[in-house]
């Protein structure tokens, strides 16, 4: 059960704030988790997953307490050279002033929330939002205007190499884009250290009327690192994102995302694929909102749990009872490759009006002994056969993903991954 943090260590957080702005929005969410408090088992939505450690290294963040090794590099290659995309380094620009960079012949503005004189909208109603809110050094805006169309992937990659005494990271964007628009958006969470840390990050996604996006979200962080991300993408009239979430890393990861269909006509595909070995967690809670009318949703996520995995699927459709004619579906499939992996899943519908299409499901298994005979009768040794049927089974959803240029970088990835299972 996670433990709590002496809430007066934050007031040097807000102090230190780089603007009135950012430290207005610490003291907000400061309150707000004075009320909620920080998860833990006791809580509906972590009663699965268990963060005492990574609060543990935020306490030692805020305590300033050294940490006495030395960070060791990881060399292994990145998604920026193995991906045709134009690229962000969020972290790269972590200390600048507001740019924009032109791509495709579209203007994309990069402002930070301490140096501009617009307000930001942040989300701050949640423990771990909140959490995030009060370690962040600043919040990083891109903005997309109306009528852009940028045919080659726009890549936003989180990277970073801790200092001795960091123990985790808080970072947090923001992502306009404009109505009419169609672009294609790659997130990257990967880092270059093998020491245990914990990362903890917020993307906010605005999607205007219009407008459709192709989003794909890799996590591969090392084995020794804990990352909770929550992504919360709101959609205008007729807006729609074709959401694909890919878990391979990390001892733990919880993942969360919220989608509000706020307006007429709006949709949303959320789709995953979590890989989990040894002793690994994995935790995924989803939620799609219909606020209005004729709008829709679907979840569908599929996992490969290896010996002594363990993995959560929260899927949740609330169904406002203005949202007439909405169609909201789930679905979750788990094949556990051993008796020790297990899997907690449960797909749930709220429903406040009649005029609606819905449906839910999960299924957990094992692989299919019958295909597996017939393949070895076939001559084909029994991992061989293995690793064959699980990859036509998280094919599935990889083929959802309509950025092509993912394509390869994604193969080899799972098939490592694969490997370990």
């Amino acid at each position: 059960m996670s433990k709590n943090i002496d809430l007066k260590l934050f007031e040097k957080e807000i102090s230190s704030s780089k603007s009135e702005a950012l430290m207005e929005i610490k003291k907000r969410a400061l309150d707000t988790l004075k009320e909620t408090g920080i998860p833990n088992k006791s809580h509906e939505n972590w009663k699965y997953t268990d963060i005492t450690r990574p609060i543990e290294l935020v306490q030692k963040y805020l305590t300033n307490k050294k940490n006495e090794k030395e960070l060791n590099s990881n060399s292994s290659s990145t998604a920026v050279n193995e991906i045709d995309a134009h690229w962000i380094n969020l972290s790269a620009f972590s200390l600048k002033s507001e740019f924009s960079i032109n791509v495709e012949d579209v203007d994309i503005s990069i402002s930070l929330l301490s140096t501009s004189n617009e307000n930001f909208d942040i989300q701050i109603n949640d423990p771990i939002s909140c959490l995030n809110a009060l370690l962040i050094k600043d919040v990083i805006k891109i903005t997309i205007p109306k009528n852009s169309s940028i045919e080659k992937p726009l890549g936003i990659i989180w990277t970073n190499s801790p200092k001795q005494n960091d123990f985790c990271s808080n970072l947090r964007c923001i992502v306009d884009i404009g109505e009419n628009s169609n672009i294609n958006l790659i997130n990257i969470f990967q880092n270059e250290i093998s020491e245990e840390y914990f990362i903890n990050s917020v993307m906010e996604i605005d999607i205007e009327k219009n407008s459709n996006v192709e989003y794909l979200k890799i996590q591969n962080f090392n084995a020794n690192h804990h990352s909770i991300d929550r992504c919360l993408v709101n959609l205008d009239t007729n807006a729609s994102i074709n959401f694909n979430n890919i878990d391979i890393g990390s001892k733990l990861s919880r993942s969360d995302v919220e989608v509000n269909l706020n307006q007429k006509g709006a949709r949303a595909s959320v789709n995953g694929v979590y890989l989990c070995e040894e002793n690994q967690h994995i935790d995924n809670h989803i939620w799609s909102s219909h606020f209005s009318e004729l709008t829709t949703s679907t979840q569908n996520f599929y996992g490969i749990i290896g010996k002594k995995g363990h993995c959560v699927f929260n899927g949740k459709a609330l169904i406002n009872e203005k949202a007439s004619g909405a169609e909201a579906n789930q679905y979750n499939h788990n094949i556990l490759l051993d008796d020790d992996a297990s899997i907690d899943t449960k797909p749930e519908l709220e429903i406040y009006t009649d005029d609606v299409k819905c449906s839910h499901g999960s299924t957990v298994g094992q692989l299919d002994e019958n295909a597996l005979y017939y393949m070895r009768s076939r001559g084909i040794d029994l991992k061989t056969a293995k690793t064959m049927l699980i990859s036509a089974f998280v094919q599935k959803i990889l083929s959802l993903i309509k950025i092509k240029s993912t394509q390869n970088y994604l193969d080899q990835l799972i098939t490592t991954k694969l490997a370990k299972l």
